[in-house]
């Protein structure tokens, strides 16, 4: 197959993963333990900020004690391609006010539109602490040693178990709506591994998972007096980043778009380039 990996040897891997791996735990953990909320009370943005940070931290360890290597690349075209995911979850809402699943105010989508760049560039700049670990080191590391298809496992597993905790404690959805997160995991990790793969830099990742989280994620909310009002009211097991509607459009795009790129990818890629 076109996107088989030609392995080539690196000294030094498991020790970058320990630095990684060990980063990133350790990061998780302080972030919980110091600003672990009171008895009945919520967490605030402070401890999701060291979270999202925590694959950073730990990418900058490897790379710095282990000769790890960032792939940052530069800002191209694939940027626009990280919007495909927003927008096909979009088409779909709007279908679904059409055929009864949710329901639709014009005039705020209208604003929430017009905002839009606002809010992919706000949620991107939270977003880049996780793609910088996950899209900036991890992935082209394992790439550069694997195909396209056993990586993607490998960070499915890897971003689903980091959110776990959060779900579970419910301050990030609920168990409930697990299902449904673990499909658009699958989904957004096959996408922006195509267009890390296709780019080979991690801003079009960035792109995707700012704009998951700055529309998708509040059913394109915008701000009215102080309170987040989204475009597309539904019930919650069909709207937002926990509803199917979201997980299943964003699964079948990651699937054909996967597909496509693993069957017409030209040459393989080597350790050097996933780089």
């Amino acid at each position: 197959m076109g996107t088989s990996v030609e392995r080539t040897r690196r000294p030094g891997i498991t020790r970058q993963l320990v630095w990684y791996f060990g980063g990133l735990i350790v990061t998780y953990a302080a972030g919980l333990v110091i600003f672990w909320p009171a008895s009945g009370e919520q967490p605030n943005q402070a401890i999701f900020l060291v979270l999202m940070f925590a694959p950073t931290v730990g990418a900058i360890l490897a790379r710095l004690f282990a000769g790890g290597r960032i792939q940052w690349g530069r800002p191209n075209l694939w940027l626009l391609a990280g919007l495909v995911p927003a927008l096909a979850v979009l088409g779909v809402y709007l279908l679904g006010s059409v055929v009864g699943w949710d329901v639709e105010d014009p005039n705020l989508l209208r604003h929430a539109l017009i905002a839009a760049p606002v809010a992919i560039l706000s949620a991107s700049l939270s977003a880049v602490g996780e793609e910088i670990g996950w899209r900036g080191l991890l992935w082209p590391m394992l790439r550069g040693r694997s195909g396209f298809w056993a990586t993607s496992s490998i960070v499915v597993v890897i971003w689903w178990a980091y959110h776990v905790p959060l779900i579970i404690l419910g301050w990030y959805g609920d168990v409930g709506h697990l299902p449904a997160f673990t499909a658009a995991i699958v989904g957004i990790t096959l996408f922006i591994g195509v267009i890390t793969d296709r780019s080979r830099a991690l801003w079009p990742g960035v792109v995707a998972h700012g704009a998951w989280n700055g529309l998708v994620a509040t059913s394109f909310s915008v701000t009215e007096g102080g309170v987040r009002v989204p475009a597309f009211a539904g019930s919650d097991q069909l709207m937002g980043e926990f509803g199917w509607l979201a997980a299943v459009t964003i699964l079948v795009v990651g699937t054909v778009t996967a597909l496509w790129h693993t069957r017409t990818m030209g040459r393989p890629i080597t350790a050097l380039e996933a780089r």
